[in-house]
């Protein structure tokens, strides 16, 4: 049996249709993006208002299917076609960081580079940018190429290419679709942490390779911003690292640097599976960690708006993770105090015990960790319309102070099933 859920906003006019089975136990009620003062629901909708003279700008952080951008492409395609596309947003080549790439693009690479990503520990040597991974290569012949899936149309483009962009620092030549990019004709400007410059044709490749300067030692790369130049629209960049937890966010030290030239108003800290996955348990110091990574992106901006989440319900080695709960809990008592936002995936997507429903109806991963392609794509969806749902509600009445929903209890006596289930820490991106 399916179940078809059909929202009709009248603030916002869209109709949005998504049928799921029954057995998922989906629970609409909690599709919304939750705040706690009056001020942070204006702020959120008066970025929307308008957002047709004055872009509004995403970054999504999170883990392995955040990277993947299952459910981030999901979310973008529903913002930028109801209210303007500003723009793709930021790529990285993850192939030179030995690791998988978008569903989006490819990304390769020629010559040796070294990474770094941020769900490891901080090094001193190759400080990580926006993207949370960095490469760099001392090849002078290196290069990095990317080639999209669809072609992205002829639009006017404001590109930024993050690097660094010092002293000891070789050059490059950017060529889209085989056409160099050089000052003359597109305006390629240089600044501190890489280059800018402008674009008015469709890309389908991207190719970056190492220009040798007499001073050069190195080229390090931190990735690829494609704007629109016209400021208006949404641009949603998806910035995920496989297994990073909370803490990953903290060692992000050029993004302070790099974020000034993609000024972002929207933060989305999606984490939490790999905070608790393999103790069931909330470590003492995740609070703590959490308010120092709301601290760091309020010192970008301190108007920007920065939305925790809840995790799905997981399964480890055939024991329930009921710290799925915990975690719930503290992300919403979190945003509270700080004035942030949150949103209850937890509590959206069943809750506890229902990963098994969803491997049975083919939404989510033997492993009891991970979803399908398909699965994210209805966690896209409904972020999506969560967001919605709450300019819809508060367009209705601009007094209320804060817009909440209390969690789910949940019996978490419930025996433990012993059986040993698959489980997998890699995330293995379906291409499909």
């Amino acid at each position: 049996m399916k179940l078809t859920f059909l929202f009709i906003l009248s603030a916002f006019p869209l109709i949005a249709q998504i049928t799921l089975p029954n057995a998922l136990k989906v629970d609409t009620h909690y599709a919304k993006i939750q705040c706690y003062s009056n001020e942070a629901l204006n702020t959120l909708s008066n970025h929307f208002e308008n957002v047709s003279k004055d872009k509004l700008v995403i970054i999504h952080y999170g883990g392995s299917h955040i990277q993947a951008e299952y459910p981030t492409t999901v979310a973008r395609r529903n913002f930028t076609e109801k209210f303007g596309d500003g723009g793709r947003g930021l790529i990285f080549n993850y192939g030179a960081a030995n690791t998988y790439s978008s569903i989006n693009y490819t990304s390769t690479h020629k010559g040796k580079w070294k990474y770094s990503k941020s769900f490891q520990s901080r090094n001193k040597q190759l400080p990580i940018g926006v993207c949370g991974m960095v490469v760099e290569s001392i090849d002078s012949n290196g290069s990095l190429h990317f080639k999209f899936k669809k072609k992205i149309e002829k639009q006017k483009f404001k590109i930024h290419v993050f690097f660094e962009n010092d002293s000891i620092s070789n050059d490059m030549n950017l060529l889209i679709d085989s056409v160099l990019i050089s000052k003359e004709s597109h305006q390629l400007t240089y600044f501190p942490y890489g280059a800018s410059f402008n674009y008015d044709q469709p890309i389908t490749t991207i190719d970056l390779k190492i220009q040798k300067k007499s001073s050069g030692t190195r080229f390090r790369f931190y990735g690829i911003s494609i704007e629109k130049e016209e400021n208006s629209g949404v641009v949603y960049h998806s910035t995920g690292v496989g297994a990073a937890p909370f803490k990953s966010v903290l060692i992000l030290d050029k993004l302070e640097d790099q974020a000034k030239i993609l000024q972002p108003d929207i933060v989305l800290l999606d984490f939490g599976t790999n905070d608790i996955l393999y103790t069931n348990k909330i470590d003492a110091k995740l609070e703590s960690q959490v308010e120092k990574a709301i601290q760091k992106f309020r010192a970008i901006n301190p108007n920007m708006l920065i939305v925790l989440t809840s995790t799905q319900d997981l399964f480890y080695k055939g024991n329930p993770i009921t710290a799925g709960i915990e975690f719930r809990d503290l992300m919403d008592s979190i945003a509270r105090k700080n004035n942030c936002l949150f949103w209850n995936w937890y509590d959206i997507s069943g809750g506890l015990n229902t990963i098994r429903d969803w491997i049975q109806e083919g939404y989510a991963q033997k492993d009891h960790i991970h979803l399908t392609k398909k699965g994210y794509e209805v966690k896209g969806q409904l972020l999506y319309e969560s967001f919605v749902n709450t300019l819809d509600q508060f367009k209705k009445n601009q007094s209320i102070t804060e817009l909440t929903v209390k969690g789910k209890l949940y019996p978490i006596t419930t025996p433990i099933n012993k059986t040993e289930v698959p489980t997998s820490e890699e995330f293995q991106p379906e291409n499909k």
